[in-house]
């Protein structure tokens, strides 16, 4: 793999700030529907968002020092964060769906909590804490990709229930790049120009993500759960 350059680092720290912004307004619809939910989905925005920071500032450390200095748990600390973070946003969209259907989600925070603790029992058999084992990260990356699905369904189940399809194409196209980008960082030579393409992409994709996040939490917000 090349090595990173400059620019291409700080442009990284970009979709951190849109998938930031938009899952701030996904915290922000479940907070303004049942503030129990939008305390685990505040924390799940807040995990998210402190993985992908914590990639683009390993990024940005490699291009400063050209692989001299490497923050190694900055990279692979990303799958803790992020799995933990999605797997909280997962339930806290599911039990506001839930609420806005009628239905009380009772013990919320009991699903969560049995997903973290198979999540470390599965990593601590599987070679965690180790850096260079791959196994606990393919563990922690199944659990945060199926987590992000469950997000983004569950936000096309809300946009649907308003009517707006345009939203819906906006959250499909988001995690139908997540998936081309996936496909994208499996190819075994990372050049700059491919790192710049999949960078692009990825801004692009968070950016749609925050739109359409932002339309549906003033959506959501102007119509209250059911009783």
């Amino acid at each position: 793999m090349e090595t990173y350059s400059l620019p291409l680092a700080i442009e990284d720290f970009l979709p951190v700030i849109f998938s930031s912004i938009g899952f701030y307004f996904v915290s922000r619809m479940a907070n303004a529907q049942k503030p129990a939910l939008g305390v685990m989905a505040a924390l799940g925005w807040i995990f998210v968002t402190l993985g992908g920071l914590l990639k683009a500032i390993w990024k940005l450390v490699m291009a400063l020092t050209q692989t001299q200095v490497n923050l190694v748990w900055f990279d692979k600390g990303m799958f803790i964060w992020m799995s933990a973070g999605f797997t909280l946003l997962a339930f806290a969209l599911w039990f506001l769906s839930e609420l806005r259907a009628g239905r009380q989600p009772r013990r919320i925070w009991g699903g969560p909590a049995v997903i973290g603790i198979l999540s470390l029992t599965a990593i601590a058999f599987t070679g965690f804490p180790d850096p260079n084992i791959n196994t606990w990260r393919f563990i922690l990356l199944g659990i945060m990709t199926l987590g992000n699905v469950v997000v983004i369904f569950l936000l096309i189940q809300q946009a649907r229930s308003f009517g707006q399809n345009g939203l819906v194409v906006l959250f499909l196209v988001h995690i139908s790049l997540v998936f081309v980008l996936s496909g994208l960082a499996r190819i075994p030579n990372q050049t700059i120009p491919l790192q710049w393409t999949e960078q692009l992409l990825n801004t692009f994709s968070q950016g749609a993500f925050a739109y359409a996040a932002w339309k549906l939490h003033g959506l959501m917000t102007a119509s209250p759960a059911r009783a």
